[in-house]
């Protein structure tokens, strides 16, 4: 779906060191609508990189952990994570963890809001652990993530963190980009916000973590209530048989009991869901759930 391109009425301009007039600025309500209607996260991510490109940010980037808890990171083999960069880029940035080497990345594992890339530790009020190490600054430098900004998202549960980056154009200064977050601080908030709860309420499958439709029926039934010889009765199928479909699910999420498995499963958005997924590797459709 394309965004319709209107000017803004805020008088001012995108970053840009061109000396050429940027692109103008989507209109919010109709990008809003674009992004709320989204029904797949290619369309959904799309909308979101062209309109932060409006506004100067060469790079998007969005990680997602649904089983962190505060400063606690899950497995990095269950992040959700979107991004215009290389795979080889973040394969290196999540294999070193240089992402972590950032004040204003652990500053919104924490906060709501838009964390300046010069953020400092006592500017942060919080207390950074790690160290940043020449070759973090090397990799920033070369990759184009020197001058940028993080999104910290409001928390709705105990469970689940995610932050976005904005990096800026080659060239952009730092100073650029905080006199554009003084004047775009809340439109670039409100689309963070915005697309972080519709991306995060769309089916993603982590490679490996994908459950089949069998386990993710059986998954289903325990969360109606349903006993493992209520679910064989129910599916036509024998309880060892439903006891090995259990087994898989856990296995496939990386869990060892079917309540955290049922749990992950949800915040994953593999059951109960209301639409039908498309096909996996093998042609196999999921069927609508009951």
């Amino acid at each position: 779906m394309e965004h319709q391109a209107i000017s803004q009425t805020s008088g001012k301009e995108p970053l840009s060191d061109s000396g050429t007039r940027p692109r103008a600025l989507p209109g919010i309500a109709t990008f809003l609508t674009a992004v709320l209607t989204a029904t797949d996260r290619e369309t959904l991510w799309s909308l979101l990189c062209r309109f932060f490109a409006d506004l100067g940010f060469d790079h998007v980037l969005y990680g997602f952990s649904p089983d962190s808890r505060g400063p606690v990171m899950s497995s990095p083999d269950d992040y959700v994570v979107l991004s215009t960069l290389p795979d080889d880029v973040i394969t290196t940035m999540l294999e070193k963890q240089y992402y972590r080497m950032n004040v204003s990345f652990s500053w919104a594992l924490e906060n709501a809001g838009i964390a300046s890339w010069s953020m400092t530790e006592p500017e942060s009020g919080i207390s950074f652990e790690h160290e940043i190490t020449d070759d973090a600054l090397s990799f920033f430098e070369r990759n184009n993530l020197s001058a940028g900004c993080t999104i910290g998202f409001p928390q709705e549960r105990t469970r689940g963190r995610a932050v976005m980056g904005l990096a800026a154009r080659r060239g952009v200064s730092q100073g650029k980009v905080d006199a554009q977050l003084e004047v775009h601080r809340d439109v670039i908030f409100t689309v963070a916000a915005v697309a972080h709860l519709c991306l995060a309420s769309l089916p993603y499958h982590i490679p490996g973590r994908r459950l089949t439709v069998r386990q993710r029926e059986v998954l289903e039934w325990v969360g109606n209530g349903k006993t493992t010889a209520d679910i064989a009765q129910i599916m036509g199928i024998t309880p060892p048989t439903v006891e090995k479909h259990l087994r898989l699910a856990r296995e496939t999420l990386g869990v060892e009991t079917t309540a955290h498995a049922l749990i992950k499963a949800a915040f994953l958005n593999q059951v109960f869901l209301p639409v039908r997924l498309p096909p996996d590797r093998n042609g196999t459709v999921t069927p609508l759930p009951r």
